[in-house]
């Protein structure tokens, strides 16, 4: 049994996290073994450090913290049913974290993992888990931009270079047919 007094720390910890995590996802553990949850927790320590983290909660508590940090209880009543455990990113990408969490369910072959979350303060349902995993990450969105402005650029700097080329080829010919018109016809 939990003291009020511990209910009242956990509380204070979670009004100090859900604000400020860039990825909420609640996700179900029934069935799951001590192992295997340790398993999970090293990955995530190992790759995010402080700055993720899976955590059981007693679901009122996340209840009334969601409440108070400004979440609509009809966006998250459904994820707080049965056993619950959050899994949060306070810095990073969080499609990145959520791809090592997907592909964790994948491996131990969890089914019903997902419960939903939200993603920068918007829901989402346990359905769109995978999709939105299989989105690429913001380093990868940038390589893509990148690579799509110098894509045009490359090739008319090729272009350019290739009509250069050809103009100093006919200005070299020019050259040699002069030259071989002066000593010619001397």
């Amino acid at each position: 049994m939990i003291t009020k007094e511990k209910k009242q720390q956990i509380l204070e910890n979670l009004m100090q996290i859900f604000p400020r995590a860039n990825l909420l996802v609640f996700v179900n553990f029934f069935g799951l073994d001590v192992a295997t949850l340790r398993e999970l927790r090293k990955r995530i320590a190992s790759k995010y450090g402080k700055d993720a983290k899976l955590t059981v909660v007693k679901n009122t508590l996340a209840s009334i913290t969601l409440a108070k940090v400004g979440y609509s209880k009809a966006d998250y009543e459904n994820f707080l049913k049965g056993p619950t455990a959050v899994f949060y990113v306070m810095a990073g990408d969080p499609l990145d974290a959520l791809k090592l969490l997907v592909s964790f369910a994948k491996e131990k072959k969890l089914e019903n993992f997902f419960k939903g979350g939200f993603l920068e303060g918007k829901v989402f349902s346990a359905e769109q888990v995978s999709d939105l995993a299989s989105l690429p990450t913001k380093k990868e969105l940038y390589a893509m931009v990148v690579g799509r402005v110098q894509g045009p650029i490359y090739g008319l700097v090729f272009t350019l270079n290739g009509v250069l080329r050809k103009l100093v080829y006919v200005l070299s010919a020019i050259e040699n047919k002069k030259k071989s018109e002066s000593t010619g016809g001397v």
